[in-house]
């Protein structure tokens, strides 16, 4: 009985409708594509692609839940990847272990976040415009002010190591090897914690409620500054995290490698069912959206589309997103 009460409401959600958008979208491109998406070379292409932007979207769904808006997070990772890629190459540190990578550049990156809690949260000023005035800013400090070079050759061997591992290979009649990367595993416990954190904690009910409404939840007892201001560190101490495995997967920092990735990222959080007026948002939905974002993008070459037709996609993806969010206010404050 309580199982079909909860399949009940799942069938409600925006994330079942996803779910079979999603369904019908590989069944039509297998059919059109002749047999070529279900192929390990082909889904582990896709799972690799989603590494990065499943990382970002999860974290940033938590952001587009409390009813705020993260513009400076590809920015901020590429000062921290850049930051700490040079600090490791100066050091030697890259070369001995991956550990001190991953510490430095998570810290940098809370250190980072602390600029935008204490501009949203303690100063009350609108999200948007904040990240948008600091993802200005960390493009500066990396360009104009350190002036961070793009770096491939010399890359700490740590960081080229990590971005080999993988968890399973196989090999095709013709010897083709293809490897599920390692890089997932980071995805799947960020996923893991962050639903923790959003459905088992009380912080996370804070958020959604006060994405809800922000008054509410302060009369409620919520300390609002307290939560938005710890969100924003965390956002931050991701994105710095994640910049560098990207590095690692991508083998190269380069400063302007992420510019515009946020136009990718929040058009997944929101197709994945986070409302753009705050206190909706699953991260079963938003790692659905970034898997069918990443499944039609790999496929445009499988079924020969020039790759001009991503930003028509994503375009799509914004102007649907925004629709059915704005339905589904609609819908639940009638």
């Amino acid at each position: 009985m309580e199982l079909r009460k909860r399949l009940r409401r799942f069938t409600r959600r925006s994330e079942f409708y996803l779910l079979i958008v999603f369904i019908i979208t590989c069944i039509l491109i297998q059919i059109f594509s002749g047999g070529q998406l279900f192929i390990p070379a082909t889904t582990f292409n896709i799972l690799r692609a989603m590494v990065v932007l499943g990382m970002f979207a999860v974290v940033n769904m938590m952001v587009v839940v409390s009813g705020g808006f993260d513009l400076s997070f590809p920015t901020l990772s590429a000062l921290v990847y850049s930051a700490t890629t040079a600090i490791l190459i100066n050091t030697g540190w890259g070369d001995v272990s991956i550990i001190p990578a991953f510490f430095i550049a998570t810290m940098i990156g809370g250190v980072l976040g602390m600029l935008n809690g204490l501009f949203i949260a303690y100063f009350k000023l609108n999200a948007m415009i904040v990240t948008l005035g600091t993802q200005t800013l960390f493009l500066g400090i990396s360009l104009g002010l350190f002036q961070f070079p793009e770096v491939q050759a010399t890359l700490p061997q740590s960081l080229v190591d990590f971005g080999m591992l993988f968890i399973y290979e196989t090999f095709s009649e013709t010897g083709v090897r293809s490897a599920l990367t390692f890089a997932i595993v980071p995805l799947i416990l960020l996923a893991a914690l962050v639903w923790f954190i959003m459905n088992r904690t009380m912080y996370g009910r804070s958020l959604y409620a006060i994405g809800g409404s922000e008054i509410s939840a302060e009369r409620a007892g919520i300390n609002v500054v307290k939560t938005k201001f710890i969100l924003y560190v965390f956002v931050g101490a991701t994105a710095g995290f994640t910049g560098m495995i990207r590095v690692a997967m991508a083998r190269q920092a380069i400063p302007l490698a992420l510019v515009g990735w946020d136009l990718m990222v929040i058009p997944a959080v929101i197709l994945g069912g986070a409302s753009i007026f705050g206190g909706v948002g699953t991260v079963f939905g938003t790692l659905l959206a970034v898997l069918l974002i990443q499944t039609v993008t790999n496929s445009l070459i499988l079924l020969g589309i020039n790759s001009a037709w991503q930003d028509f996609f994503y375009g799509l993806v914004i102007i649907i997103g925004i629709t059915v969010s704005a339905l589904q206010s609609r819908r639940r404050h009638r």
